[in-house]
């Protein structure tokens, strides 16, 4: 589907038979150059042939028969619900080179009233109210208002959420790889791994089966890697061990035969998977793969940055990404290409990320002057949504810096034992030698109190609780110490987070004390009225409440924490009721009750929030405070004095 302006471009390029530049295409159609590079990639995503043709000089009509059939095309599917009507409004403040939107534009795109947009961009304020950015008009022209910092949180969320975090899915591999005995090269990966005790996570791990199913498939289709060849990276003995296991077990299971380039390029990817950019000089990564083609990528994080808000830096990405662009190269020099399953899958599901690949495909385009098709351009997607799911991911870990002298692979042992025993627990970001460096690391570490520093060696010029001092020997026999510390320092965390935004979650309108209620219906039918009237839940949220509560009651111990099936909140809320006596709630006797409201937005913080609560009223002393509360104020000191108890 097309919208106006693909129109006026296609009736431009075809009343000219000749070569348009991007300039001109701009200065007809009032639009930056940006706009036209995006609009013709999107043409030329429609059909399986380009049907505009771009180079240096400027762009041309391949095929003017098709301009009658896409000039007939209508626009692109419309938004029907809040949050998707919300993500479009979202995606064109920030992506589009104007800085507002008029009004009477977005009811014509959305297929909306007025009255019905306003009212939407009112939920809106309250919806992404916790990203701390808002959506004024003035004059009929939509802002958005806001740090760029908090910007971006936004349009990651939008984009997280439009993508389902789906990028490395071992299942969504085996579907789109049908023909492909992925199931036994995911467990030959595994256990190579394993007996050899080298640590790899279950994303690194998704993302070598992605690299090694595309690799294999080629062998298959007669397109061996033929790239320039690669400087192998300086491995150790060991390292080798586990690569040559890896290499034979691939070639007898798949009966081919790795040549030196390929053999190389999984040498790199298992350098880039396993946890070892962490100690990867950048001269070291510039010889593996060329200071082109690293320059190239740096140029495109940089430009990612800015025009999609998305940070693509980390050496995680950029290794493998330079790798890939190098192989990209090659195969469009020589037509070689290889069909991608997933084409149609990402360019429905995760529209902004496969724009990403689109603007990266159409500048190696005109850069290196060759074709990159569609197929490719999809697995360009597939590295950029697998760091943004990678990161989502990591979100929820401690990050860690390892502190450790390297002597005969000291450090690298001693980082690859600690995630194998808590790697779903801790990110190391940082892995340094000296005190020196962790000098130089000390205004990030100052400014996340959520780090913990894992340290060999005695520190002395950064004082803090969250430093874990162990010896670099025998580290099973530490092993409480270390979870003793991660526990503490989730704990902490969660409990700061609570003290952050409990004004943004709890108000004295939504709490009700000393209730004279007895059971669970006159509890629920209160507190969701009290809801709907702050405005923060539709008049549907009720029953959604009590289809939660049929499914399975919310009641646990001495307290009851209802919450309806859906994450559909216009405002993440919790209503509070407070009984001495207690209530009737199925087969409990309750004596305070969280009635959770949850906006899909906040989904992150408030499991943190959550979990934390939970951790509070776990326990009688705990319960019998909350039971003497006489007022609001009383319920947050209980609160914030019981957060304090537990440090």
């Amino acid at each position: 589907m097309i919208n106006e302006k693909q129109q006026e471009l296609l009736k431009y390029l075809s009343n000219e038979n000749r070569i348009v530049t991007s300039i001109e295409l701009a200065n007809a159609l009032n639009i930056s150059t940006r706009s036209i590079k995006n609009y013709i990639s999107q043409l030329n995503t429609l059909f399986e042939s380009k049907i505009i043709i771009s180079s240096r000089n400027g762009y041309l009509l391949s095929n003017h028969s098709l301009i009658p059939s896409l000039l007939a095309q209508t626009n692109q599917q419309i938004p029907q619900s809040n949050e998707d009507r919300s993500f479009y409004i979202i995606k064109q403040l920030i992506f589009h080179s104007s800085t507002e939107l008029h009004l009477f534009d977005l009811c014509e795109s959305l297929c909306i009233s007025y009255s019905t947009l306003k009212s939407l961009l009112t939920k809106m304020n309250t919806m992404y109210k916790t990203y701390n950015v808002k959506f004024t008009s003035n004059n009929d022209c939509l802002q958005i208002i806001g740090d760029e910092k908090d910007k971006r949180k936004l349009i990651r969320y939008v984009i997280s959420e439009e993508s389902g975090n789906r990028f490395t899915d071992i299942t969504q591999i085996k579907h789109c790889f049908p023909d492909f005995d992925t199931d036994a090269l995911y467990s030959i990966i595994k256990d190579v791994f394993k007996n050899h005790n080298y640590y790899l996570n279950d994303f690194a791990l998704s993302n070598l089966l992605f690299h090694l199913v595309i690799m294999i498939t080629r062998k298959y289709q007669g397109n061996p890697l033929r790239s320039n060849e690669y400087l192998l990276p300086t491995i150790t003995e060991q390292e080798q061990n586990l690569l040559d296991d890896l290499y034979l077990s691939i070639e007898k299971k798949f009966d081919i035969h790795l040549n030196p380039y390929e053999l190389a390029e999984l040498s790199i990817l298992f350098r880039a998977n396993a946890n070892y950019s962490l100690s990867t000089t950048k001269q070291e990564v510039t010889e593996l793969i060329g200071t082109e083609i690293l320059s190239l990528t740096n140029r495109y994080v940089q430009d990612i940055n800015t025009m999609y808000m998305i940070d693509l830096s980390s050496e995680d990405f950029t290794i493998p990404f330079s790798l890939h662009i190098k192989g990209l190269l090659f195969r469009s020099r020589n037509q070689r290409f290889t069909n991608n399953p997933m084409a149609d899958y990402i360019k429905l599901n995760s529209p902004i990320i496969f724009d990403m690949a689109i603007y990266i495909s159409l500048d190696l385009m005109e850069s290196y002057e060759v074709i990159i098709n569609e197929d490719e351009t999809a697995f360009i997607a597939m590295h950029i949504g697998a760091e943004i799911e990678r990161q989502n991911k990591n979100k929820s870990k401690i990050p860690v810096i390892l502190l450790c002298p390297d002597y005969h692979s000291l450090r690298t042992n001693l980082l690859n034992t600690l995630l194998l025993d808590f790697g779903n627990q801790i990110n190391i970001v940082h892995s340094i030698q000296s005190e020196e460096a962790l000098q130089s690391l000390k205004s990030e570490v100052s400014e996340c109190r959520h780090y913990m520093i894992i340290s060999t060696i005695p520190v002395t010029r950064i004082k803090s609780d969250t430093i874990v001092h162990i010896s670099p020997f025998n580290l099973h026999e530490q092993y409480d110490l270390i979870q003793e510390a991660i526990l503490k320092n989730q704990n902490n965390y969660k409990n700061q987070k609570l003290r952050e935004h409990f004004d943004e979650f709890f108000e004295s309108d939504l709490f009700v004390a000393k209730s004279s209620m007895k059971n669970k219906n006159q509890v629920l039918s209160l507190l969701c009225r009290r809801l709907e009237e702050k405005g923060y839940v539709d008049p549907a949220f009720e029953k959604q409440v009590y289809r939660r509560e049929e499914a399975a009651a919310t009641a646990f111990q001495n307290i009851a924490i209802p919450h309806s099936v859906q994450m559909d909140a216009i405002k993440t809320s919790i209503a509070v009721t407070i009984s001495k006596t207690g209530i009737r709630w199925g087969k409990h006797t309750v004596y305070l009750v969280l009635l959770i409201a949850i906006n899909k937005a906040d989904k992150q913080t408030f499991r943190e929030l959550y979990e934390s609560l939970i951790a509070l009223f776990n326990d009688q002393p705990t319960i019998q405070e909350v039971r003497n509360c006489q007022s609001f104020e009383d319920f947050k000191k209980m609160i914030y004095s019981r957060i304090d108890v537990y440090k």
